[in-house]
């Protein structure tokens, strides 16, 4: 599932919770699927910020980007 899809997953799973028309143990059940697509997607965004932070040399070495003043 692509990050995109998990947010669409997440806030469908949010928008049902907030009906408050899901039983207990479904509710238990969506909140931690929501938990656990809440986790995953903070580590894709994690993973893409190490990503963007980092910025390669014309010889090849990498170094942290830094916005100069």
């Amino acid at each position: 599932m692509t990050f995109e899809e998990k947010m669409k997953k997440l806030e469908v799973i949010i928008s049902e919770l907030e009906k408050d028309e899901v039983n207990l143990d479904d509710s238990i059940k969506k909140y931690t699927e929501a938990m656990k697509l809440i986790k995953e997607c903070d580590a894709a965004l994690k993973k893409a910020e190490d990503k963007i932070v980092k910025l390669v040399n014309e010889d090849g070495t990498v170094e942290d980007f830094e916005v100069e003043n």
